[in-house]
């Protein structure tokens, strides 16, 4: 089946050629959207959500969609545009009095290699200036990134509110301590792996809390860990292998001589069971007995 278009004189709304740029890109109710606010002249996702007949986050996405072809502006885009815009000017302003500032920008430009972009250089400071978190937090968590080469500065900035917010680190020693605390950590992991044939990588952090806790509160070594497995046999695993740590932690047991001798005490203690048991035995066969 064939279909020609009818040519008549076009009279009506004009569509924008961003409509037709944005035809392989537009999703679901998209061009329902752009072509009532275009006729309409409605950008307000409550209205046109009740004229369509669609969902309040379907308009609003939809809008979002157009607003990045530039159709349609966002105001909160543009507050949030505003803003930054007015923290650039604090920040040139804090450089030429706030030694924080300099050595934080200074520090930053060093540890890239290169000047950072307006946008990135304002999050920078304003974690210092807005969220008060230490130069030298901000700096030790940077260098730890940034020369690995995998990591922009928009996640070095996520990572650096995250782990401030959850550690509250009072200096970069702190963030250093953390990072050794980590690789060591890391290190463990991969050595417990050996003896279960696990794959590092695919720990879950609740198997990582379990082996931090063999190493750092119950003090087991390597060995310990090992004879558990050894012991679990067939239910070696890592929750089961914690039953058997927590116990000879809490017995006192650290080294596999430990467990010998804990071995080598039931056995003597059976013994003297089982002597006490053939004494009373043979007391009973000599004892006389008494007829009415």
């Amino acid at each position: 089946m064939k279909f020609i278009l009818v040519k008549s004189q076009f009279k009506g709304t004009y569509v924008p050629s961003e409509v037709f740029d944005g035809l392989y890109d537009a999703r679901n109710n998209d061009l329902k959207v752009i072509l009532y606010a275009i006729k309409n002249e409605e950008t307000d996702p409550i209205k046109i959500s009740s004229d369509l007949c669609l969902s309040y986050n379907a308009v609003y996405s939809s809008l979002m969609f157009w607003a990045d072809k530039g159709l349609v502006i966002c105001q909160e885009e543009q507050k949030k545009a505003k803003k930054k815009k007015s923290l650039s000017s604090e920040v040139v302003a804090k450089m030429a009095s706030d030694p924080g500032v300099q050595a934080l920008c200074q520090n930053l430009q060093i540890i890239f290699g290169s000047s950072l972009s307006e946008h990135y250089t304002n999050q920078f400071v304003s974690l210092y200036l807005e969220e008060f978190i230490p130069v030298d937090v901000i700096l030790t968590i940077t260098q730890h990134y940034a020369p690995l080469g995998e990591y922009n500065p928009a996640y070095i900035i996520k990572v650096i509110r995250s782990w401030q917010k959850k550690h509250g680190f009072e200096s970069g020693k702190d963030v250093d301590a953390y990072l050794a605390l980590q690789k060591q950590r890391e290190e463990f992991y991969a050595q417990v792996c050996r003896i279960f044939g696990l794959d590092a990588a695919k720990l879950k952090s609740s198997e990582k809390t379990i082996i931090n806790r063999w190493n750092e509160k119950y003090n087991m070594s390597l060995d310990m860990i090992e004879e558990s497995f050894i012991r679990a046999g067939q239910l070696a695993g890592i929750a089961y292998c914690n039953g058997i740590l927590k116990s000879w932690s809490q017995k006192g047991y650290k080294t596999p001589k430990d467990l010998e001798n804990e071995i080598s005490n039931i056995t003597q203690s059976k013994r003297n069971i089982d002597s006490q048991d053939d004494f009373v035995i043979k007391n009973i066969a000599n004892v006389p007995v008494f007829e009415d």
